[in-house]
């Protein structure tokens, strides 16, 4: 893969908002295997970082009555990740059965395990890192060549610029595309949450996994005449497991 970098600014202060864009590829092999584009914008200071995707294209559902069948629910809003660091917040826009939340965490620790080990892409020395997050391990290529700390998703912390991020069974997989100097608002109203009821992380994993009107809206939502052959109960997304559910283990 042959990284394209375009000319990036020193730290600057105008009161217009200029920003590093880095644009990443992701590849999502699950049920509906889906590849987008990930905006990562940083402003001069990385003090707030904003990622988003577009938006997934819609996928032809099989007709077949007797086949199972994946329903995606979506509020049509664009989510994001947006990290205020200086107040220790990560706003998350997601959406649950069709409904678009706003959930407000501190700063994960993603608890990085960095390695020796090395490669080399396009003249890049790139450094592996591993963690585990919420259920998943994930394998992290990063470079400190620039003074960009960042990456797609929720992933930071690392002392340097995310190249390649994926999980360790290939579900779900980051590249980095290029980076380029832009502008973005950061105080736009799209980012705005304050004006607006926010969620807990731990209320969005009850509303996720543990919603007893899962089935009712699910059911509403195929097409007229589908059969269920087998219904999956198991959960899937980037977080299937979160750090107080690990605790309990733990004392149990």
């Amino acid at each position: 893969m042959k990284y394209i970098f375009y000319l990036l600014f020193p730290l600057l202060t105008f009161a217009q908002e200029k920003a590093i864009l880095v644009t990443y590829k992701a590849i999502y092999n699950t049920e509906l295997p889906t590849t987008k584009d990930g905006y990562l914008y940083i402003n001069n200071n990385q003090k707030k970082t904003v990622y988003f995707t577009e938006n997934i294209n819609k996928t032809d559902e099989e007709k077949d009555e007797n086949v199972d069948i994946t329903v995606r629910l979506s509020s049509e809003k664009k989510g994001f990740n947006y990290f205020d660091y200086e107040n220790d917040s990560l706003i998350t826009r997601d959406d649950i059965f069709k409904e678009s939340q706003l959930i407000k965490e501190k700063t994960p620790d993603f608890n990085w395990n960095l390695t020796e080990e090395k490669k080399i892409i396009n003249d890049i020395t790139l450094l592996k890192a591993t963690c585990y997050f919420r259920g998943r391990n994930y394998i992290a290529w990063y470079s400190t060549s620039t003074p960009i700390k960042a990456g797609p998703w929720k992933f930071q912390g690392l002392p340097g610029l995310i190249y390649e991020i994926y999980d360790e069974t290939r579900r779900y997989n980051w590249l980095l595309q290029k980076v380029e100097s832009s502008t973005y608002d950061f105080n736009s109203e799209y980012l705005n949450y304050k004006n607006f009821e926010t969620i807990t992380i731990k209320e969005y994993a009850e509303l996720k996994f543990n919603n007893k009107n899962l089935d009712k809206k699910l059911f509403a939502k195929l097409p007229r005449g589908a059969k269920i052959v087998s219904q999956k109960s198991f959960r899937t997304g980037f977080e299937i497991k979160f750090e107080w559910e690990e605790e309990t283990k733990e004392e149990d």
